[in-house]
């Protein structure tokens, strides 16, 4: 009875690794399953065979004790926010923070970790076909396009979130091109990281997703010429790549019309006080800095900017288009409710996952840098760990980070050492 129970309980672990799995897949395509199929690990992980070893060893990650570190700022936060009754709503929403402690229980070697990020490809590969079978006619558009024209290609969410999906796929294969010895299958991925690009460049033409684009353009242009120039020509030549692409993409007749379109937004609402796309962010960043400035050093407390917000805007008229739920900016969201303090903290903690990444293995470092650099280009525009799509990509994704860490200089044959 006792190892048909301990046969049993090991069997659960392998269901909960494929319920990670799915749950990755899902992100691009469907809400519920995603928390479904995290539900469902949670519940193979903690009845499964030896869950207090394999719930402790993962607090010797980078990455959950920074996840866990940034959740206990935000309980914290919570605390301060003392006469905040959605607080502790709010502090629900950051529970995904604790989602990498629950992998690393599940996914503890590198070959799962790898297919958890396989399978999040899979799936943005998925919604990529699907969008360009739009263009071609194969598909039909989404309802919502007879409203809003943006969502002409979009799959399943919307255009800014698919955006910064395509990009992470773009970066997913080129990160893994490089890895496969046969030519065919090589150029397969550089297709689809073509594709992917083109797909956020010509099709969704998401303005956030522009701004990462810029980012990634600076950062492949110099790991590609990597092997073969010194520090200088490097630099000379990734500034000439991004350079020569962001010319030759402005002169885009679509891209054109974006350019046009956001100068545009930008004068009606200095001009009118339009509730353009532009407009409402401008509006929501001149606002948030009073709201900063009334509590500098440890912020309102979680949850708060939008109560300062409201209160600071319940007398004006005609001004519900400019009535949003956060500041769509990660930094000035932070400053308004943890305070210069709690920015501080988070910057300390992308500096050192900065840190880390130098002592990973190209394949993943090149994915994770870029991971991180479309997070930090998006969250200027964005709130993205408020938003149940983009904080499920990068916070699963990042819990698919390198248990062995090998540094660049380490001698073969050396034993790694567990992160």
């Amino acid at each position: 009875m006792l190892q048909v129970l301990t046969a049993g309980r090991l069997q659960l672990l392998k269901y909960g690794r494929w319920a990670v799995l799915l749950a990755l897949f899902s992100i691009p395509i469907n809400k519920p399953a995603t928390s479904i199929f995290l539900f469902l690990a949670l519940l193979c992980s903690l009845i499964g065979a030896q869950p207090v070893q394999r719930w402790k060893a993962p607090l010797r990650e980078p990455i959950v004790l920074g996840m866990l570190a940034w959740f206990a700022v935000l309980l914290l936060s919570a605390l301060h926010a003392a006469d905040n009754p959605q607080r502790w709503a709010d502090l629900g929403v950051y529970k995904a923070l604790l989602y990498p402690l629950l992998i690393a229980s599940l996914l503890n070697d590198q070959n799962w970790r790898e297919r958890g990020l396989f399978a999040y490809g899979a799936a943005a590969l998925l919604v990529l076909l699907l969008s360009w079978s739009q263009l071609f006619g194969l598909l039909p558009a989404p309802d919502i396009t007879a409203t809003f024209e943006a969502y002409r290609y979009t799959v399943f969410h919307e255009y800014s979130q698919q955006g910064l999906q395509m990009l992470i796929l773009a970066s997913l294969c080129a990160a893994f091109a490089p890895r496969l010895t046969h030519p065919r299958w090589r150029n397969a991925l550089w297709l689809v990281a073509a594709l992917a690009v083109a797909d956020v460049l010509f099709l969704l033409q998401s303005r956030t997703a522009y701004l990462a684009i810029l980012c990634l353009l600076l950062y492949w242009s110099w790991r590609l010429t990597a092997q073969q120039h010194g520090k200088t020509s490097k630099l000379l030549l990734a500034l000439l790549v991004a350079v020569t692409l962001s010319v030759s993409l402005t002169l885009a007749p679509r891209m054109q019309a974006r350019m046009e379109a956001a100068q545009q937004d930008i004068s009606q609402y200095l001009a009118h006080h339009e509730a353009s796309s532009l407009g409402i962010r401008l509006e929501l960043w001149r606002r948030t800095l009073p709201i900063i400035a009334a509590a500098p050093w440890f912020g309102h407390g979680l949850g708060e900017w939008l109560t300062q917000y409201r209160a600071q805007t319940s007398t004006l008229n005609d001004f519900d288009a400019f009535r949003m739920k956060h500041p769509h900016n990660d930094a000035l969201l932070i400053l308004a409710e943890e305070g210069v303090a709690g920015f501080l903290f988070w910057v300390t903690l992308l500096v050192l996952l900065a840190r880390r990444l130098r002592t990973l293995q190209p394949v993943q470092r090149d994915f994770f840098a870029s991971l991180l650099l479309i997070f930090l280009a998006a969250g200027t525009a964005n709130c993205l760990l408020v938003d149940f799509v983009n904080r499920h990509v990068f916070i699963l994704l990042l819990a698919c980070f390198p248990i062995l860490l090998v540094p660049k200089n380490k001698a073969p044959g050396v034993k790694p050492t567990l992160s």
